[in-house]
């Protein structure tokens, strides 16, 4: 007899793949095509929290990027591939990293050991003349002025003219849509192809747990709940990713415990399938001995029957037996005394 499916909703399943991993088998019944639409639709829930949260992030910078240029420049001007700074300091340390400020006529040897220079942070930005100096962990590049500007057909600006421009697209609704359309877009496309590999893998590791434990399962149905078993994980990463935007704070070793969650739930779920098995198993051998223990006492009811069938049958005859003596004695005549 087959399995009857029962669809459950899809913010039922978060709630259900978090806390009742009984419900796992309950869910894989659903079959592969709705287990793959929940983890597009969770990780399309997830790409736009995390883009929302990026957004808040880039504006935050932005305005603070802003505040900064109108206090720490007394001018900025550009035109034609040249950047003219007049900056209060040369170097400042902000929230995204150092930046230095040098826009004066320098040899090639001295860009050079700007270039090399080790800095003491993840992010530095180098302002020169005709390009900017951008070094971080692994390298460095360049990014040209005039190769960027011209793309948007900018050929000159001054300060006044920078900070009217982002204040007035901060004040518009355009920045934000586009950013989180686009932001949601490509968050969505890298997280679903990382997120759906981790669920192969799981997979995988979930087959070798069912060997294991001994118990023969579908891969089809491993898959289905290495799908939900992930969704604790995700979003723990999700917090975890929105934390580390705002506050910088790390966990060294995020991606293993990642891992360990999803596995701990998908074994978690596979042992109850196997209790459950076991449990079945024991009440299908008490259901077996309860009809043998029915059985030998319908043997036992049907020979008392057949006794008192007997016992009343013999009871007959010798009834019948009396009967047929008493029936003869009285067709037989008396003997008379003195007859010869």
């Amino acid at each position: 007899m087959e399995e009857e499916i029962v669809y459950i909703p899809k913010h039922k399943k978060v709630w259900y793949s978090i806390t009742k991993f009984e419900r796992y088998p309950e869910m894989a019944t659903e079959g592969v095509g709705r287990a793959f639409r929940y983890l597009i639709w969770f990780m399309f829930i997830f790409s736009i929290v995390l883009s929302v949260a990026f957004m808040i992030k880039f504006v935050r910078l932005t305005r603070q990027g802003v505040d900064f240029l109108d206090k720490n420049f007394n001018e900025i001007t550009y035109s034609e591939g040249v950047l003219n700074l007049d900056s209060v300091n040369k170097s400042a340390t902000t929230e995204w990293g150092n930046i230095i400020v040098n826009t004066e006529e320098l040899t090639e040897e001295q860009i050079k050991e700007l270039e090399n220079k080790k800095s003491l942070v993840n992010t530095e930005i180098i302002w020169l003349k005709e390009f900017a100096i951008v070094k971080y962990d692994e390298g460095s590049f360049r990014l040209y002025y005039k190769d960027i500007l011209d793309n948007f057909e900018i050929k000159s600006f001054d300060k006044a003219k920078i900070i009217n421009f982002v204040n007035e697209q901060l004040n518009g609704p355009n920045i934000y849509i586009v950013f989180l359309i686009t932001g949601t877009i490509y968050l969505f496309i890298g997280y679903f192809i990382k997120t759906l590999l981790d669920v192969l893998i799981l997979s995988l590791f979930g087959m070798i747990t069912t060997l294991v434990a001994g118990i023969r399962i579908r891969y089809r149905a491993v898959f289905n709940m290495s799908v939900y078993s992930i969704t604790l994980s995700t979003i723990l990463q999700l917090i975890y990713i929105i934390i580390n935007t705002f506050t910088g704070f790390n966990i060294k070793y995020f991606d293993l415990m990642y891992t360990a969650i999803s596995f701990i739930c998908l074994t978690a779920a596979i042992f109850m399938i196997k209790s459950d098995v076991i449990r079945q198993q024991i009440e299908l051998m008490k259901v077996i001995e309860a009809k043998k223990q029915e059985q030998e006492e319908q043997k036992d009811e049907e020979k008392k029957e057949e006794k008192k069938e007997e016992d009343k049958k013999e009871e007959q005859e010798e009834k019948e037996e009396n009967n047929k003596d008493e029936k003869e004695k009285k067709e037989t005549p008396p003997t008379v005394e003195g007859e010869a």
